[in-house]
């Protein structure tokens, strides 16, 4: 996609800009007027929705309403965007993979980054289905959709090493993208000392063993590779779309990395601790028996265990480090304690530890 339309603040988006949008993908309306909501938190960037009124009869493919991202409003989340290259993951991932990528994505209109990570998105608004919800987490059937997109975006790029040589992809040295020994450390200190009394005993001696052991943990991975998405939970994906497929968003953090990383993100903190225990491993079995319809091949369901219970601490990463990284809110605050938790209980329930030296 060329360099066609500004990067502009969401409240500088006008009409001859969505228009522009509209007709570059070959849709002959003219907006007339619109109005805009905000949708979402906005930790790391600002996500609109466009209700959009057309001069004249629209044709029948001009949609009522489109949904457009830009760079946060927050210094701090909008330079972790930049700096950490999150924004132009996202970016890259529209314009070079979602065509093929086979998992259900937005269809994307505007898709534009600069040379300072600064970026505009505008893409198809899938309502009526509805953004998930972390703190509420998932049935059974949700979950099983979902890994069944999983399954089509991971079996597309399973071991693409044509793929990795891509300049502008995160091809992580070791286990996991963005995240330090130095960095896991500092964020675990930050942790325990801004929210104390959040975490049980039990959690905490969890993570104190993962961060001790970190570098370990995140030493570099043998094949199989894919592409993951990395923040691979309900408030990602919209469920209840027209198709009954789970649609997927927000791919600032996706880089090709070890097999696992997705299911074990997803399923850590989506259940009760008792609901996941006696759901989890059937989930996996279907992920695996998608891989395997989908060409995979090589890949046994023993090593798709070994690679979830190895993940299992990739949440806590995430949510130790968000902390620090991202505009703070009383829902964020939950929500990292939520998903400490559920990893810290879903590699005790896989016995992860066991794999760590001490």
């Amino acid at each position: 996609m060329g360099k066609a339309f500004e990067i502009l603040r969401p409240e500088g988006v006008t009409t001859d800009w969505l228009t522009r949008a509209l007709q570059a993908r070959g849709i002959d309306a003219t907006v007339g007027s619109f109005t805009m909501d905000v949708v979402g938190t906005g930790q790391l960037g600002e996500t609109r929705r466009f209700n959009l009124s057309y001069k004249g009869a629209p044709p029948t493919d001009a949609p009522t309403s489109l949904v457009g991202k830009f760079s946060s409003a927050d210094k701090t989340a909008a330079e972790s965007g930049k700096s950490f290259g999150l924004y132009k993951a996202e970016v890259m991932f529209y314009q070079q993979l979602a065509d093929r990528a086979r998992i259900r994505t937005p269809k994307v209109y505007v898709a534009e980054l600069d040379e300072t990570n600064d970026f505009a998105l505008l893409f198809e608004d899938l309502a009526p289905a509805r953004v998930g919800d972390q703190m509420r987490g998932c049935t059974v059937e949700q979950a099983r959709l979902a890994l069944k997109e999983a399954a089509l975006l991971h079996s597309t790029f399973w071991n693409d090493l044509e793929l990795a040589k891509q300049p502008w992809l995160l091809v992580p040295e070791g286990a996991q993208a963005f995240y330090s020994t130095e960095l896991m450390e500092q964020a675990w200190a930050y942790v325990q000392k801004t929210y104390p009394g959040r975490l049980t005993a039990e959690v905490v001696n969890v993570c104190d063993r993962y961060v001790r052991n970190h570098a370990y943990w995140n030493r570099p991975r043998p094949l199989p590779k894919c592409f993951s998405h990395n923040d691979f939970r309900p408030d990602n994906m919209l469920f209840g779309g027209p198709d009954g497929r789970v649609a997927v968003v927000d791919w600032q953090t996706s880089a090709f990395l070890g097999a696992g990383m997705d299911p074990a993100y997803f399923l850590g903190a989506i259940f009760d601790r008792e609901t996941r225990r006696a759901q989890e491993r059937g989930l996996l079995k279907g992920y695996h028996d998608d891989l395997v319809s989908l060409g995979v091949s090589g890949y046994s369901f023993d090593q798709l265990l070994r690679d979830y219970a190895h993940y299992s601490f990739a949440a806590i990463a995430v949510a130790l480090t968000a902390t620090m990284i991202v505009k703070r809110t009383d829902r964020g605050d939950d929500l990292f304690m939520h998903m400490i938790t559920g990893a810290a209980h879903q590699a005790l329930d896989n016995h992860a530890l066991d794999d760590l030296p001490e």
